[in-house]
């Protein structure tokens, strides 16, 4: 089972993959349909999977822990988050990667995601490379940063019931 499960958190994880190599950009919904936030994201991470299965034993979905981080996630622990991701809508892929996304998470908010358009979305285009541009040339900090913010994650996600 824990052979699935890492299995399965890797093909989730690879779904992402475009998201953290060129940049994503995410509204936030509430329940009531709201708009809660608007985000340009560093990355996504999926920390922990909850695998469900039918009565025959037949893989059927699973729900998610997700940790994502927004640009300027240096400048504190607000800019990460843990969700519970319990439903999925894929509205645009490209080869096995995600292009456009909802997320669903376990209190009823929805998370829009999409990969930055930089022939259209020239502004978050340049905000994404001045941002891989200030963490390359920060490798020391950020390494100490993302190892702590995992841990702490980590923990968040297998704590989470």
């Amino acid at each position: 089972m824990k052979e699935f499960i890492e299995q399965e958190r890797q093909r989730l994880q690879g779904l992402l993959r475009l998201f953290n190599e060129r940049g994503s950009r995410m509204e936030v919904y509430g329940e009531d349909g709201k708009r809660i936030l608007g985000d340009l994201v560093d990355s996504f991470t999926v920390t922990r999977l909850a695998p469900h299965f039918d009565a025959q034993g037949n893989h059927t979905g699973a729900d998610f822990w997700l940790l994502w981080k927004s640009v300027g996630y240096d400048n504190g622990w607000q800019y990460a988050h843990t969700v519970k991701i319990v439903q999925v809508r894929v509205r645009d892929t490209l080869e096995d990667c995600w292009l456009i996304v909802d997320l669903t998470d376990d209190q009823g908010r929805r998370f829009h995601v999409e990969l930055i358009e930089p022939v259209i979305e020239k502004d978050y285009a340049a905000d994404w490379r001045d941002w891989q541009d200030y963490k390359a040339k920060n490798t020391e900090m950020f390494a100490r940063i993302d190892a702590e913010m995992l841990e702490e994650h980590l923990r968040i996600a297998e704590e989470w019931r």
